[in-house]
């Protein structure tokens, strides 16, 4: 499900006098990361869920001060070093060198890294503005290849809330996981592994649409799936994510994603071990700073002209 299904779904509980909304805070956020962008939920989708229901926040270290902000109280000494000095045009290389290092041959025959630097919406940045970056991403292997390692460094309140057990038991439950389990990383942030089938979702470079166990084991599309096109083994592909969420608002995710047409093949196709995910996900070296934000709580994104800090709507 979209960020566009999800509005449809809500305006339609609203619209009824009966039955009252009955969906979960777990469950709107998990049916709102059906879509599964390379960096994130859409902006819209994370309002809509924060409308549908209130969530339960994790347990935070609490460092999300922007640009050069001190409030680093509690967090590890590497990254409070790390941030210290911070270098955007340093990442590239900086990323790649701790990649390679945990993952070691699980990236032999995916070739040399792909950087790329986001906005606060997704969309790439040059290297000149790699500091109003809102996430950060090194790819081997090509999106659609028979097989792809992601690791991605990012700012994103929508997808660091939420109780990381609730959701796996949802994303289990509604069957949008074939696995998840959730464990204690450094300083207690909690690490979320999981298993999940997508497709190429076509409005979006580099995007993933997820696809539930009923899905793959019929071939249908159901009725909330904007692909609507029958599901061909040969386009399913299985991704395995391990992800930590380090504040309120900052993550770092490490993924791997093979071609397979069911679970069990792609069991066997994965060549990253996840203790070496988690070793990238838990590096205290690999973090940026939160985006500079206006008084007005303004983000940057990139136009024709070069980036602006955009007020958020309510």
């Amino acid at each position: 499900m979209t960020d566009r299904d999800l509005a449809t779904l809500v305006r339609e509980h609203v619209r009824r006098d009966e039955p009252a909304f009955l969906l979960s805070a777990e469950t709107s956020i998990a049916l709102g990361r059906r879509t599964l962008r390379r960096r994130r939920v859409r902006r819209s989708a994370g309002v809509l869920v924060a409308a549908a229901a209130a969530v339960a926040a994790l347990p935070l270290v609490p460092w999300t001060g922007s640009g050069g902000s001190d409030d680093r109280t509690g967090i590890d000494p590497a990254t409070a070093a790390a941030l210290r000095s911070y270098d955007p045009q340093r990442m590239p290389k900086l990323i790649d060198e701790h990649a390679r290092a945990a993952l070691e041959a699980g990236l032999d025959g995916l070739g040399d890294g792909a950087f790329r630097a986001d906005d606060d919406q997704g969309v790439k940045l040059p290297a000149q503005y790699y500091d109003k970056a809102s996430a950060m991403s090194v790819s081997y292997g090509g999106h659609g290849d028979a097989r792809q390692v992601v690791v991605s460094l990012l700012h994103s309140r929508g997808e660091a809330e939420g109780d990381a057990r609730r959701l796996c038991e949802s994303q289990l439950a509604t069957g949008y996981a074939f696995s998840c389990a959730v464990t204690t990383g450094r300083d207690g942030d909690p690490i979320t592994t999981s298993v999940t089938a997508v497709r190429a979702e076509g409005s979006l470079p580099d995007s993933w649409a997820a696809l539930t166990r009923q899905e793959l084991r019929t071939g249908v599309p159901t009725a909330t799936d904007p692909n609507q096109d029958p599901i061909e083994p040969s386009q399913v592909y299985f991704m395995r994510t391990v992800e930590s969420v380090h504040s309120e608002t900052f993550l770092t995710i490490a993924k791997e994603i093979v071609r397979a047409p069911g679970f069990e093949q792609a069991q066997q196709a994965f060549q990253v071990p996840v203790d070496a995910l988690a070793e990238v996900v838990n590096d205290p070296e690999l973090t940026i700073p939160r985006p500079p934000m206006g008084k007005n709580g303004c983000t940057w994104m990139l136009h024709p002209e070069g980036v602006s800090c955009t007020t958020k709507k309510p």
